[in-house]
């Protein structure tokens, strides 16, 4: 019979599963998402300038599309603690499943499908990691 502790252990690999999955893929749209900018910046003659300008611009669409998808779609959905806007937690887009291919992720068992968070809770993150990208680049290498 288990104990609590190994009930413990359990929970906290879990959790520890699900969030690497979650940073992972958030850090992977950060990646693409300022490679993006920084190339279509370049491209256009704008330079770093307006590569932060379009950082900004881009993490502020991504969290407002990541907030709509997220969104229920009528408060007669949150009573009854089901909304049809919110994905189900085991939906797999294809950019999710090249991000699960990628190392560590690929290294690492899938979270359960019960307990991951959506792809666009997963998006939201990476809006925000996008946005903290934008504003180091204000900050920390003074890019003005």
């Amino acid at each position: 019979m288990p104990t609590g502790a190994d009930e413990w252990t359990r929970r906290l690999r879990a959790a520890v599963v699900v969030w690497v999955d979650a940073v992972g893929y958030a850090v992977v749209v950060a990646v693409v998402s300022v490679a993006a900018a920084l190339a279509a910046a370049v491209v256009s003659g704008g330079g770093l300038v307006r590569g932060k300008a379009l950082l900004f611009v881009v993490g502020f669409v991504l969290m407002g599309y990541a907030t709509i998808r997220l969104w229920p779609t009528s408060p007669e959905d949150v009573e009854r603690g089901v909304a049809d806007s919110l994905p189900s937690p085991g939906e797999r887009t294809r950019f999710q499943s090249l991000v699960r291919a990628l190392p560590p992720l690929r290294w690492l068992p899938s979270p359960p499908p019960g307990s991951q968070l959506s792809p666009a809770g997963k998006l939201f993150l990476g809006s925000l990691l996008v946005l903290l990208a934008s504003y180091l680049m204000e900050t920390v290498f003074g890019v003005v």
